[in-house]
């Protein structure tokens, strides 16, 4: 199967597993996941969704039903879920309002300030990454002693300065940015948006940089209106002006198109918008936004300076909490402050996060049975340790759970390593083992020290929880596990000691009652509309191979399995009536579709208990799904049976 054909049939399969078109109020992504709104999300088959090909994780958060997909991957996803449900762009506004519904106001911010600089991402970390590269051709001594690249080779100084100016662009005019996404969040006109950041940093307007220096030397300029004296600042490097500015100018907006009249909307609407928000900004919003920045952003640098290495672990140590409920979000506009103030401490602890998510995924990789999950670990844990952590986190190490407190101790060391040793990030980075380009050269070494420090210790502490039943459930199936290995052993030797049942016998898969097909508590069974046989109402919840032969069907639903015999009998075992309403609840499958089989092997498990506490009959018939190709089909024995007594004899035609 090509990849566009693995794509078009995994988005047809997702689109029904949730509930069909009619069930989705809207469908977006992001850089991992396909994010969903759904009118009713108890519609969605959650277990189907995880078997699709290219699912790696699923879950709900904020109103929305996230499936984790993978980076690139669920792009072409996306695009043919779309395509195929027929649904609308143009819903995702109504979308969002109605998944904001569901949340609490702490939720709401966090969405917000995701929703504004999630799309900014790109260009942000584009613009690091080569702030980053700039650092390693003119950092002193990185490579040589004594001199930096440019200094020892000038012909690259040229690059370097090109390189410097591409970087510091989105920097420099990130208010246009913030303003336009932040604006188009709220509802407005994202280019008045982008105005109205252009206004912000404007170059009639005192730098930011140096509001500083002019304070101190009492040359701030102003401007004199109406007895209103305004400082004539900009905001480059802020964050909290530019998105109130931008709730201010959407609300303005919308106000002013209701009362405009039509004809002049036009006009008059983007005029006086944009006027009263820069008014606003420039003599309250602003000043007050700004300050408020900066309380922020002062209250985590003490945090840093003052506790040290004590608040460097728990900030490590919550790191990841706050990333499975999207609240790192908010602390980007704070690395930006911080970035803008000199360097901030934030991308040093998210790396160390971020790989020790990686480092417990790698160890889960080798700890765990689950073939599927230990396919989806090898490349999310080398993802994670790249920056991209939604397929580790959700696709398995939340899972599984003991990863993921493994993670968060491993954070936590990684933090403290790098608070204690001070490593602060010139610019904003992918948060992975990359980040290091985004550190001055004297602190890349202790960077990449931390990260270090976090994937051995995420590794470790994941590998002894991974030994404790308390935090492994897959050791509480041990003994399950164990029977298994033992009974494939005497799968192995099955023929000396099940020997097969002479030719035209059929043998009982199970220990119990046998009664004829007659007394079946179901009209379809009872009357053989599937075909002749008998059937047993069991004492053990396990259900044995009667002969040789290859498992031909095996149900989703576990509670039904077909055989082939070696002489071409078709032979189905349904374990109970109606009770593929359980949905494999209470059923245990071990062989799977096409597996060789030998008599008295073991094929299913069940717990009869529990099925008879849910209502259900775990009266189990034995039909031969052939019956036409033979000339009868004959109960051998009533009553007490044991497992491989025969049951049912075959008269060929």
């Amino acid at each position: 199967m090509t990849k566009e054909e693995r794509y078009q049939a995994s988005a047809e399969e997702l689109l029904k597993l949730v509930g069909g078109k009619e069930n989705i109020i809207s469908a977006a992504h992001c850089a991992t996941r396909l994010r969903l709104v759904l009118k009713d999300e108890s519609k969605a088959d959650v277990d189907g969704i995880l078997k699709v090909d290219l699912v790696k994780g699923q879950f709900a958060n904020g109103g929305q039903f996230q499936i984790i997909i993978g980076s690139g991957t669920v792009n072409e996803v996306y695009k043919r879920f779309i395509e195929t449900g027929g649904i609308a762009e143009a819903t995702k506004n109504e979308v969002k309002q109605a998944a904001a519904q569901k949340m609490n106001p702490l939720q709401r911010l966090v969405k917000t300030l995701s929703d504004v600089f999630v799309p900014l991402i790109p260009a942000l970390v584009a613009s690091g990454l080569m702030m980053g590269l700039n650092n390693v051709l003119t950092a002193n001594g990185l490579f040589i002693p004594g001199q930096s690249l440019v200094e020892a080779y000038p012909a690259l100084s040229d690059i370097a300065a090109m390189i410097n100016t591409f970087a510091s662009a989105a920097y420099a005019f990130l208010p246009i940015l913030i303003g336009f996404s932040a604006t188009k969040m709220f509802g407005g006109n994202p280019y008045l948006g982008a105005v109205m950041g252009m206004i912000m940093v404007s170059g009639d307007l005192l730098n930011a940089y140096a509001y500083g220096t002019a304070v101190t030397e009492g040359t701030i300029p102003v401007w004199n209106i109406l007895g209103l004296t305004i400082e004539k600042v900009g905001y480059q490097g802020t964050v909290l002006p530019v998105l109130a500015a931008s709730y201010i100018l959407s609300f303005a907006e919308k106000k002013l198109h209701k009362y405009i009249p039509e004809i002049l909307d036009n006009l008059l609407t983007p005029l006086l918008t944009v006027m009263i928000t820069g008014f606003v900004t420039f003599t309250v919003v602003g000043g007050i936004m700004r300050t408020a920045g900066d309380m922020l952003t002062n209250s985590f640098v003490w945090m840093h300076d003052t506790l040290g290495i004590v608040g460097g672990m728990v900030l490590g140590f919550l790191y990841s909490p706050l990333t499975m409920t999207g609240m790192h979000h908010s602390l980007l506009p704070v690395d930006i402050q911080m970035v803008a103030a000199g360097g901030s401490f934030l991308l040093a602890i998210a790396s160390c996060n971020n790989v020790a998510q990686g480092g417990a995924t790698l160890c889960a990789m080798l700890r765990t049975k689950d073939k599927k999950l230990k396919s989806v670990a090898a490349t999310s844990g080398v993802s994670a340790m790249l920056g991209i952590t939604e397929p580790a986190m959700f696709g398995v190490n939340l899972k599984l759970k003991y990863p993921f407190y493994g993670a968060m101790i491993g954070a936590a060391f990684g933090g403290g390593y790098v608070t204690l040793t001070n490593v602060l990030n010139t610019a904003p980075g992918t948060a992975g083992i990359v980040g290091f380009v985004c550190v001055p050269a004297s602190s890349m070494l202790n960077f990449l020290i931390g990260t270090a420090i976090s994937i051995a210790t995420g590794f470790i502490f994941t590998y002894i929880m991974s030994n404790m039943k308390k935090f492994n459930r897959e050791l509480e199936k041990k003994e399950t596990a164990e029977e298994e290995i033992a009974e494939k052993e005497t799968a192995d030797t099955s023929a000396d000691i099940f020997p097969e049942a002479e030719k035209g016998v059929i043998c009982s898969p199970l220990t119990g009652k046998a009664i004829p097909m007659s007394e079946v508590p179901d009209d379809t069974f009872a009357a053989e509309v599937l075909g002749k046989g008998m059937a047993v109402i069991p004492s053990e919840g396990k259900v044995a191979a009667p002969c040789h032969g290859v498992i031909s069907a095996l149900f989703d639903t576990k509670h039904a399995i077909g055989i082939t015999t070696k002489d071409g009998v078709e032979l189905l075992i349904h374990v109970g009536i109606n009770t593929v309403e359980l949905k494999g609840k209470y059923y245990e499958a071990h062989v799977a579709q096409g597996d060789q089989v030998k008599p008295g092997q073991l094929l299913l498990t069940f717990d009869i208990q529990k099925i008879q506490e849910a209502g259900y009959s775990v009266a189990t018939p034995v039909i031969i799904a052939n019956t036409h190709d033979y000339k009868n089909v004959e109960g051998l024995k009533n009553g007490e049976i044991h497992c491989m007594e025969p049951i049912i004899k075959l008269e060929e035609s």
